[in-house]
């Protein structure tokens, strides 16, 4: 690579690595619509609903909410904003950096769950039911809700991947409690792998075309001035 810029071969072998993630993309999507019923009735281990009641579950449940990510964007903020006072006074381009990762946690967790609400109404394929089987509004008429792809799984991996961005130490935990959110709907009967599966995909991609808009910003990761 020169000043920034690809080479031919470099481009090359870039378009031939997303050619291949995608493709992997779709056989793993394609596996687990070939297995989603039978994954559905062996992850469904509170049908009655009953753990909804118990502190541990919802706990992981707000892992998804956007109130929970608005907050933590909110104390993240402070505290940026706090170390920008104190190490850089003076220096306003640090000053006007001290918002960037909260604002792009919120965003990444809002946008994520946005887009998989979007999808819903794209795909219109109804939650599992009673019977764990395939439905879709444009053929069933009405079916109830629409589960394609889980917002709450969105939301939360959307926060959690940009978050462990900012904080690589603390990735896999958060990667974890974002899929313990997940399971919260699937174990319940509320969604699918497949709803999982593709709102992670989501997530990622949002994150990703985030990540490369606004890390130019005051206080990005590609700023010039950025300093933590």
């Amino acid at each position: 690579m020169s000043l920034g810029f690809l080479t031919p071969l470099e481009r090359s072998h870039q378009r031939t690595r997303r050619l291949m993630v995608g493709v992997a993309l779709a056989l793993g999507l394609l596996v687990l619509t070939l297995l989603d019923h039978e994954i559905w009735r062996t992850l469904l281990l509170d049908p009655d609903k009953s753990l909804e009641r118990k502190d541990w579950w919802q706990l992981f449940r707000q892992f998804g909410s956007l109130l929970f990510w608005a907050l933590l964007g909110l104390c993240l903020i402070l505290h940026d904003a706090h170390v920008a006072k104190i190490k850089h006074a003076g220096d306003a381009i640090a000053k006007s950096g001290a918002m960037h990762r909260g604002l792009m946690v919120v965003l990444a967790a809002g946008l994520s769950g946005g887009a998989a609400e979007l999808l819903k109404g794209i795909s219109q394929r109804a939650r599992p039911g009673d019977m764990g089987l395939y439905r879709f509004g444009w053929t069933d008429g009405d079916v109830g809700g629409f589960g394609l792809a889980s917002s709450h799984a969105g939301t939360a991996f959307g926060g959690a991947i940009m978050l462990g961005w900012f904080f690589p130490a603390l990735r896999w935990p958060l990667l974890l409690i974002a899929l313990m959110c997940a399971m919260t709907r699937v174990i319940v009967g509320a969604h699918y792998a497949t709803d999982v599966y593709v709102a992670i995909v989501l997530s990622y991609a949002v994150c990703w075309s985030l990540w490369r808009f606004a890390s130019g910003f005051p206080g990005g990761a590609n700023h010039p001035r950025t300093i933590r």
